[in-house]
């Protein structure tokens, strides 16, 4: 039987945004990307992935201090994705690193 995986984009909105340079006006947030990932997800995995946008500074986010001190301290950057509670990668969000991530945890077995 496949685990679920639970995938967590820990963001600061206020960071992160894309800006076209030739319109100058943003053409996307990592809110966007998240729910993008979250599709292609649910595509590939449905009902086994799920996909989750935190803003981190929102009031009642205490469980990710660890997260905000390695971001006060510089160690990471936003956004911070977590997957099943483990910190995989930080400063973006791609999908194909994401993706192999993911097979990685469905096709290893069961965890013990």
């Amino acid at each position: 039987m496949l685990q679920r995986v639970h995938i967590q984009i820990l963001d600061n909105p206020m960071e992160g945004i894309l800006f076209d340079e030739d319109a100058s006006e943003v053409a996307g947030t990592n809110k966007i990307l998240t729910a993008e990932l979250s599709k292609e997800m649910n595509y590939f995995y449905p009902s086994v992935v799920f996909v989750e946008y935190i803003d981190l500074f929102m009031d009642g986010e205490e469980e990710f201090d660890d997260i905000r001190e390695l971001l006060r301290l510089g160690a990471v950057s936003t956004p911070v994705v977590l997957i099943n509670g483990v910190l995989k990668i930080h400063g973006g969000i791609p999908p194909s690193v994401i993706k192999k991530e993911v097979e990685k945890l469905l096709f290893s077995g069961p965890v013990h």
